[in-house]
């Protein structure tokens, strides 16, 4: 699919929203010594940040990603 410049920064910036809740709750669990959930969210959240780096960069990138 072709995304136009406008729709892939906002996928963009909607992804990067959704990571940097996640790191929030990522702090949040770690701050209470719960490592391992921390640590999945973090890994969610790369993901996530993933696929807003891939928007940015092009449709092409953006359709191989896993969104």
């Amino acid at each position: 699919m072709k995304y136009t410049a406008e729709q892939r920064a906002a996928i963009a910036s909607e992804y990067d929203g959704y990571a940097n809740s996640l790191e929030q709750v990522a702090a949040d669990l770690a701050s209470k010594g719960h490592n391992i959930a921390a640590d999945i969210q973090r890994d969610t959240a790369g993901s996530l940040r993933e696929v807003a780096d891939a928007a940015r960069e092009s449709s092409a990138a953006l359709n191989r990603s896993a969104y």
